[in-house]
């Protein structure tokens, strides 16, 4: 399916900003749209300079509220015959409200199991349209139509009656080109508040016109318990600075209103603007209690986890010194060297867990730590006699915790056995990092003479390769690969790994 944007540029001639216009229109649209209880299409003309252009369907959505016209998902249509002379007269005219049209072949079948709906013979598969003209500037670039069942005679509540006047409002603001508003205050990580959730209306003068049932439980989770109609919301001990913003900036604001330690409500508050002045305002309420005191448990969590991570640190370092300790009373050069390195080893790891004690989520800046491996691995291998010089190219970014600590130890490795193998006299190493959109590489070289004729991998390797072969292969599922780092002499070695990069999961909602 394509994106609006993509449909936009393919079949019609809107401007590069009048297709952004439309993106956030669409993007904001669902609180007018569960208002409307129906559903409610976006089309654009194909020729705007022509009165016989067609239209075609950029966007839908469906109420939350109300029943759906639609059994299919209409985006990508062109627009059928009786509705193409609605949305002509509404573009090149005006609103264009109670049309009907049908019967359609297409339209859901009537819900039957709603008593106080009436069906009125006759009207199976017909639709009542409201067109409004989407406005942007001072031109009329595409049609919002509310499109519903004519069949189905509701009695209708306040309620109803209120989300329906409501609506209106929302359409004149969309045709004198108000909405979607300029400036949306972000609303964090929750999900966005609903009409479900709870409205409350309020005039100029910010008192309370209208607010809905689930509107009056939410304010009574605030302390609110006497009448809120026709008083503000600061005359009941409420804090509606979110309101005053609102009618202020002409822009969407939010805030969360808290009461006691475990009550919080959202609070996302539209402006109403009519021929250019703020008439009044509609906040939408949640009561996001139960997802602060995740938030707080969630905090705890990561608190706790940063704490082993940090103990885990401070044991390995320990090791470390031990190691490093009991290396300088040993007598015998091999085995002296044999500790150094797993000390290297366990610092390697060590950087890692410090890395993730000061992070909230479980990533690793990886670059970062391949930095202070090189350090380590300089410290424990330079000498005077034989200049050393490690160079580092490239850049992998954040990788997964128990992605980076494998790695660590195999860049680890592979830089001590390449500094080890490089020239006699002064050792050059470069680590080339190389983050591709499905693997990682990472490619250590030196200069020296390089692996022999005949190397094998199973056959030859050390305890080192071995390593990081049982880290990159079987932990991690990549590969490893030994050659000539070049054809002429001095041929050098380069050692590459590859392992695949993890795909992250988004979040739902």
């Amino acid at each position: 399916m394509a994106s609006l944007a993509e449909l936009a540029r393919a079949r019609t001639a809107l401007s590069g900003d009048e297709i952004a216009h439309l993106q956030r229109l669409v993007a904001a649209w669902a609180l007018p749209c569960d208002l409307s209880f129906a559903d409610v299409l976006l089309s654009a003309p194909v020729d705007p300079g022509s009165s016989q252009t067609d239209f075609v369907v950029l966007g839908h959505a469906r109420s939350a509220a109300g029943a759906t016209v639609y059994r299919a998902d209409p985006v990508g249509e062109s627009i059928n015959p009786d509705l193409l002379s609605l949305l002509r007269t509404a573009f090149f005219e005006g609103v264009t409200r109670g049309g009907v049209i049908g019967p359609r072949t297409d339209a859901a079948p009537a819900d039957d199991t709603v008593e106080e709906e009436i069906l009125l013979p006759g009207t199976i598969g017909r639709v009542q349209i409201d067109a409004i003209p989407v406005r942007y500037g001072d031109d009329v670039i595409a049609v919002l139509t509310r499109e519903s069942e004519p069949g189905l005679i509701r009695h209708r509540t306040t309620l109803e009656s209120m989300y329906r006047r409501l609506w209106d409002r929302f359409a004149l603001m969309i045709e004198e080109g108000e909405f979607p508003l300029s400036l949306q205050e972000q609303v964090g990580e929750f999900r966005e508040p609903r009409v479900g959730d709870g409205v409350v209306l309020v005039d100029r003068e910010r008192r309370v016109v209208f607010a809905s049932p689930n509107g009056i439980s939410a304010l009574h989770r605030l302390g609110v318990q006497s009448n809120v109609e026709g008083r503000s919301l600061a005359d009941v001990g409420i804090d509606d600075s979110v309101i005053r913003r609102a009618l202020a900036t002409r822009h969407s604001t939010v805030t969360e209103l808290e009461h006691g330690p475990d009550l919080t409500v959202v609070v996302r508050c539209h402006p109403l603007i009519e021929r250019g002045r703020a008439t009044g305002a509609l906040a939408v309420l949640r009561d996001i209690s139960e997802l602060r005191t995740r938030d707080r448990l969630l905090v705890s969590k990561d608190t706790t986890i940063r704490e082993i991570h940090h103990r885990v640190k401070n044991n390995l370092q320990t090791i470390q010194s031990l190691l490093r300790l009991q290396a300088r009373r040993l007598s015998a050069a091999e085995a002296r060297y044999a500790v150094e390195q797993s000390a290297r080893r366990i610092g390697s790891i060590a950087l890692v867990h410090e890395t993730l004690s000061s992070q909230v989520a479980d990533v690793v800046d990886f670059d970062e730590v391949v930095g202070r491996i090189v350090r380590m691995v300089e410290e424990g291998l330079g000498a005077p006699e034989r200049p050393l010089r490690v160079t580092i190219d490239g850049r992998v970014g954040e990788l997964p915790g128990d992605m980076a600590m494998p790695l660590s130890v195999a860049v680890t490795e592979l830089v001590q056995n390449a500094i080890d193998h490089a020239a006699p006299r002064s050792a050059d190493v470069t680590i080339e990092l190389v983050a591709e959109p499905r693997t990682l590489s990472i490619r250590v070289i030196n200069g020296g003479d390089g692996v022999s004729d005949g190397f094998s991998l199973d056959r030859d390797a050390g305890l080192g390769l071995t390593i990081v072969r049982t880290f990159i292969v079987h932990d991690l599922g990549g590969t490893i690969s030994i050659g000539p780092a070049q054809v002429a002499a001095p041929r050098g070695t380069a050692v590459e790994i590859r392992v695949p990069r993890r795909v992250e999961s988004l979040p739902l909602g």
